[in-house]
């Protein structure tokens, strides 16, 4: 992926095209002296023959709730509007910059992560590259967006409900959300501990991959092995139930290429609502906790109407909540068994129109199951809707299994291009 040689030419146009690019609110924070400070550091070393790590030269940015030492860490939070710079990095973005990966900055997100709008008040509106009246997905927004128009080649994020999956699909690249608690979140703000996990964004499988063994410290999984041997289902039942025409089309074209067959793993809506207390009760007590009286003209109304909520949420809805899940966990698995991937669409409708009511329940119903299971799951771009607009294909699997699934990715990401 990295490159020896050009790093300060990469740099210089990263830089240049997020100038350029402004006006779809992508990027919050440059943090340019230091880039290029350290693409010329790269590159001399380069130059010497010295090896500089498997990101060289590519550039990275990092959504606002990671610590990037000498820059603020807000995630959208008022409270947190005029901190100062912190002075130490997430693990995160020790181990990419370590592997050679250059940070340019900070990208924007939903306020506090908490939605799949891609929006935050007091900050410029975050728009699609497709179509700049829509929303770019949510909540690592300007990650997805940064990734798509070229300004970073990567940009890591987190997805409690389909936050990397979600605005990868709505900007046309690739979103992995690994296994839960596969990436150390240590210097990350956080939304819903019980769902949070570390993902990536990219530009293809490939890309995801080695990212996703940077971040976690692993061998990077082998790829080539295509779909041979691999027991594939479409999923049914509710993954199917509510979906947009052009994204039937698209689950249809995918079947015509794919060899597979069909599984419903029993996910309903009753336990999307068994999540609803979990996602209520631990970011609005991480609000709390820090602005005890928030003011509702800082926060966006939803967000606002969930943290008010949580602060009459029984704890026996919360507990009854994790309960709940965590039975569906053991079904889900025991109906998934005997097969290696699982697939779907990303979202059941193309991204919506950025001044039209917040559709987040809408817009996440088929990445969050997979937050609730802490299953492996990966948003693969596969083809455009009649406005043009990208639509993803969902690549999942069960526990543990994250090279299998980025390595069917690969070979999917191949079919649904030929």
């Amino acid at each position: 992926m990295g490159q020896a040689r050009g790093i300060v030419d990469r740099v210089e146009r990263a830089l240049a095209l997020a100038g350029e690019l402004e006006h779809l609110g992508a990027v919050w924070e440059l943090d340019a002296d230091r880039a290029r400070e350290r693409a010329s550091s790269l590159e001399a070393r380069a130059g010497r023959g010295e090896d500089v790590g498997p990101l060289a030269g590519t550039v990275c940015g990092w959504k606002d709730c990671f610590d990037v030492a000498g820059l603020r860490t807000t995630g959208g939070a008022p409270w947190r509007a005029h901190e100062s710079a912190v002075t130490s990095s997430a693990t995160v973005v020790r181990r990419l910059e370590a592997a050679g990966a250059i940070s340019l900055g900070k990208l924007a997100m939903t306020q506090l992560a908490w939605g799949m709008m891609g929006q935050t008040p007091g900050r410029p509106t975050c728009r699609n590259p497709h179509d700049p009246e829509r929303v770019p997905g949510g909540s690592s927004s300007g990650s997805a967006v940064a990734v798509a128009t070229g300004i970073v080649d990567h940009a890591p994020g987190t997805d409690a409900g389909g936050s990397v999956r979600h605005p990868a699909a709505a900007c046309g690249v690739v979103g992995f959300k690994p296994t839960y608690d596969s990436v150390p979140l240590d210097g990350c703000m956080p939304y819903a501990p019980s769902f949070d996990t570390g993902g990536a964004i990219a530009r293809s499988a490939a890309e995801a991959a080695l990212q996703y063994a940077v971040l976690t410290d692993t061998a990077p999984a082998e790829l080539g092995g295509g779909l041979d041997g691999l027991r594939v289902a479409f999923l049914g039942g509710y993954f199917t139930a509510a979906l947009e025409d052009d994204v039937a089309e698209l689950l249809a074209r995918a079947r015509g290429r794919v060899s597979a067959g069909e599984v419903d793993i029993a996910w309903s809506q009753a336990d999307n609502r068994a999540m609803s207390p979990i996602f209520t009760a631990e970011p609005g007590g991480f609000v709390l906790a820090h602005d005890p009286h928030p003011d509702p003209a800082q926060y966006d109304p939803t967000t606002m109407a969930d943290v008010e909520a949580s602060r009459a949420l029984p704890a026996i809805d919360y507990l009854q909540g994790r309960a709940r899940l965590a039975e569906a966990q053991r079904r889900c698995a025991a109906a998934a068994t005997g097969y290696d991937i699982l697939l779907c669409a990303s979202a059941p409708c193309p991204p919506v129109r950025i001044d039209g009511p917040d559709k987040t329940t809408r817009m996440n119903a088929l990445t969050k199951p997979f937050n609730a299971l802490g299953w492996p799951a990966l948003s693969l771009p596969a083809g455009f809707d009649r406005d043009g607009l990208p639509l993803g294909l969902q690549v999942v699997g069960l526990p543990g299994n994250d090279a299998v699934v980025l390595s069917a990715a690969a070979a999917l990401e191949r079919l649904l291009q030929d």
